[in-house]
């Protein structure tokens, strides 16, 4: 009786010491994995960051393929500003092109139509935004400016804005921000001059509430930047990561600037 009882404890003890080998083990497997999952994400993100640093130091202009970056030209007839804007903030949309350098080449690539939309406001809360809108061209080597503003409620004198807004861009905010959104505010702008250089927006009367801005053409506006996307995979991790690059823009003293190409004379 005895020699069976001593048995059954046995087993019982053999059954326990198993169990806790077990999952000592199957904690011991975990942790590998876990350990090396983290590694070949670290070595991914590396790789893949990597890639987008040699994106971004090669000429806008130029392509990768064979290390997994992909530089993709941004244009088309729809343009909108990556990062929304607060009252006073400033973007540019180029309307001319672009050399491999990124400096600005006059006349090359402009978009040539005399009409285009203007659409901003994505925020239907707070004080509605008005819009000011600065052409820069130049013509028989003159640089010249034309403003425009417009105001959904029609303050300080600005032309009034309209919400025929079926011409506007839908679009999910760039790389970036992947949320739809759709604009409230919009107006035609027409009789636009040749030899344009670029178009500088600015919002007014929003205060800290930013919205989008966004322009639309009936043909496709010059290369804003591009979108660089770089992918690495390292055992089974895979890493991806997006940028947008966009051509350098112009300091906000432009906005209250004289702008001249050659030397000021009184």
């Amino acid at each position: 009786m005895q020699k069976g009882q001593a048995l059954i404890v046995i087993i019982f003890v053999l059954a326990v010491a198993l169990t806790v080998g077990l999952a000592v083990v199957s904690r011991s497997v975990t942790d590998v994995g876990t350990s090396t999952t983290q590694e070949e994400s670290s070595r991914a993100l590396s790789a893949a960051e990597a890639g987008i640093e040699a994106a971004l130091a090669a000429p806008m202009n130029q392509q990768y393929n064979s290390i997994g970056v992909v530089g993709i030209p941004y244009s088309g007839n729809s343009i909108s500003i990556p990062e929304p804007l607060s009252a006073g903030e400033s973007a540019t949309i180029f309307m001319t092109g672009h050399d491999s350098d990124g400096n600005i080449t006059e006349g090359v690539g402009e978009y040539s139509p005399g009409s285009l939309d203007l659409c901003w406001g994505t925020v239907s809360t707070g004080s509605k935004p008005a819009i000011e809108a600065s052409l820069y061209y130049k013509i028989a080597d003159v640089y010249k400016i034309t403003r425009y503003a417009y105001d959904p409620d029609s303050r300080g004198g600005f032309t009034s804005a309209d919400t025929n807004t079926g011409s506007c861009p839908s679009d999910r905010s760039y790389l970036y921000h992947k949320t739809d959104r759709s604009y409230l505010y919009h107006k035609t702008i027409s009789g636009l001059p040749s030899g344009k250089i670029l178009l500088r927006v600015r919002l007014l009367y929003n205060g800290d509430t930013a919205h989008y801005v966004a322009v639309s053409g009936s043909s496709s506006f010059p290369v804003q930047g591009k979108n660089i996307t770089s992918e690495a995979t390292d055992g089974s991790t895979t890493r991806k990561i997006e940028v947008f690059q966009r051509y350098p823009d112009l300091a906000p003293m432009l906005d209250s600037a004289v702008f001249s190409g050659a030397g000021l004379v009184k």
